[in-house]
């Protein structure tokens, strides 16, 4: 009897432990990709008998899992590291905004390159980014990395409080934004997406809210806003429009399933009631929004919304997915839990669906990415598990959202392709990078008067 001829597939994961999309850890599995998806998941032995992989990954001592999403970051922010902590508020007047509008177009190559290397090295494949310019070859390097990304223009046209240049006409705006679409949306095989933005309702008129709200239903794409993030943006609503942030973008039809809501720290019961009936996906940026509030995370899971994390950027607390969740944890517990003696008002099962799934519903991608699932695209990251910090463990769920670090990540699958192997990344020059970054650092300082 001849031989049974082997499948070829691109990439066979051989013997690893594989977290499921019912959270759940089987150890003794194997992982087959082709074309970018994932065709099998199964026993090792089998699919090592059934498969001819181009790259054999061993799997032994590593978890394989889905790649984390991050919903709301800054890519621009990488040269603005180490500033904000201790810093008095309002931090995006007297730092952020400032520091954005001195950038070249050379400032924000480098800090795109920074943040794709961050990003791949944390075992974030996907990003939803806030606003940033220059997006044309910020798109072209994200390209390069392999990475997934929703872009946006940043978009404010009024506002005293923006420094000069942060502001155009609804009409640069909207033809702005008409052309980065057709220029960006759909590059790197679909991988990078454009969206339509406004940045906040203070610094934004009715007109150009209706404007690129009705820009994105034309093109059937998202939107993506900071919503409620500190108490002043419903104090400043209310006395504006007589009316909190979200009723307020009710009212002007803003609102609805492919709405992206960053932040939302300050919400009513009301609020809630209207992200409900609207679909809105939440992210929440745990470490950036605790130097505000406690977000009320477990009303929101309790009423069905989607909600995603998010780093909000280097500045802020770097990307890390695995700090993100420890910290939003504790804080959910101790704010909600304790006083009620409710210790599982924020578990393990809830801050991996958020931080993976959750992620892929903000993005409007979560038919494709945000598990490991037959026919789902292949978004996948090895962690090493098999250290003194992580093993043995009684439940090792829960050590990985306690205990993992991002370099415990030793490779990453993006769209099928390997893009990290043993902590090298192979789309970018790190070295180089690096190098870059610290020499570009001297110069940010000087531009904006911080020496």
């Amino acid at each position: 009897m001849s031989e049974t001829k082997k499948i070829p597939c691109d990439i066979l994961i051989h013997d690893a432990s594989v977290l499921y999309p019912d959270l759940t850890i089987t150890e003794g599995r194997s992982i087959a990709v082709a074309g970018g998806t994932i065709i099998e998941i199964g026993k090792a032995d089998v699919l090592r008998e059934r498969y001819a992989p181009m790259t054999l990954l061993d799997g032994a001592g590593r978890l394989a899992m889905p790649s984390f999403v991050d919903g709301h970051t800054h890519i621009s922010q990488q040269l603005l590291r180490g500033m904000l902590t201790d810093e008095y508020p309002v931090l995006y007047l007297r730092f952020n905004l400032p520091y954005e509008n001195r950038l070249t177009a050379d400032d924000m190559r480098i800090c795109t390159e920074l943040s794709c290397l961050e990003m791949i090295k944390s075992g974030i494949t996907s990003f939803a980014d806030a606003g940033a310019d220059y997006l044309e070859q910020t798109a072209s390097i994200i390209d390069e990395a392999g990475l997934r990304a929703v872009l946006t223009r940043p978009s404010s046209d009024t506002g005293a409080h923006l420094p000069k240049g942060r502001t155009d006409s609804i009409d640069t705006i909207l033809a702005e934004s008409e052309a980065l679409y057709r220029a960006i949306d759909g590059m790197g095989e679909g991988r990078i997406r454009f969206w339509f933005q406004f940045r906040s309702i203070a610094s934004c008129s009715d007109a150009l809210i209706r404007a690129i709200v009705e820009k994105a239903s034309e093109h059937g794409t998202g939107l993506h806003a900071h919503i409620s993030e500190y108490p002043e943006t419903n104090l400043n609503s209310l006395r504006k429009h007589g009316m909190r942030e979200l009723a307020y973008l009710e009212k002007l039809g803003a609102l609805g399933p492919n709405f992206l809501a960053a932040h939302c720290i300050q919400l009513s019961n009301d609020d809630i009631r209207i992200l409900k009936e609207h679909e809105v996906k939440v992210v929440h940026c745990p470490r950036s929004n605790l130097g505000k509030a406690v977000t009320k995370t477990p009303q929101l899971l309790g009423e069905g919304i989607s909600v995603g994390f998010g780093t909000d950027g280097t500045a802020h607390s770097g990307l890390s997915m695995f700090r993100e969740m420890t910290a939003f944890r504790h804080s959910q517990v101790v704010h909600w839990g304790v006083p009620y003696c409710d210790y599982d008002v924020m578990n393990t099962s809830m801050l991996l669906d958020i931080a993976t799934m959750g992620g892929a519903r903000a993005l409007q991608q979560e038919k494709r990415i945000g598990s490991l699932e037959v026919g789902k695209q292949a978004d996948i990251i090895l962690i090493d598990i098999d250290q003194p910090h992580i093993l043995p463990t009684h439940n090792l769920l829960n050590t990985l959202t306690e205990s993992v670090e991002t370099g415990d990540i030793r490779d990453v699958i993006i769209d099928g392709k390997l893009v990290m192997r043993e902590r090298e990344v192979l789309t970018l020059d790190e070295g180089r990078i690096l190098t870059e970054g610290k020499q570009r650092i001297r110069k940010i300082a000087k531009n904006n008067d911080w020496t």
